[in-house]
């Protein structure tokens, strides 16, 4: 798993806005855990350790999994800032995403993911 930076989570907020209202984005822990073809997935820092083990596990398919300080500030554009976990479905809006944050190979990654 890896630790999404705030100025990272600032140039991705504002995407998921779109992608929300285009149903590409999935709120929610499950409707995350039910949605199949995720390219990423952010998590609060606050959710527990057993939501962030499960989350973690997404990246053995693929999916790059980020651990946000405050996913308030990511998901304030879609006026969710009560949201614990956010999805995107792979396609041209994670790829757009993808190119804003930092090289996977140059992040931090935690202990199990």
């Amino acid at each position: 798993m890896e630790e999404l930076a705030a100025e990272a989570a600032e140039r991705t907020s504002r995407l998921l806005g779109p992608g929300a209202r285009s149903g590409v984005v999935v709120v929610g822990l499950s409707g995350v855990r039910r949605t199949r073809n995720l390219a990423l997935v952010f998590i609060d820092a606050s959710v527990s350790d057993n939501t962030q083990r499960e989350m973690a596990r997404l990246t053995e398919h693929g999916t790059r999994v980020l651990r946000c300080a405050s996913l308030g500030d990511l998901t304030r554009t879609m006026g969710r800032e009560d949201a614990s976990v956010v999805g995107v479905k792979a396609g041209p809006l994670a790829r757009g995403i993808v190119k804003l944050l930092p090289d996977s190979n140059t992040t931090t990654q935690s202990r199990g993911a």
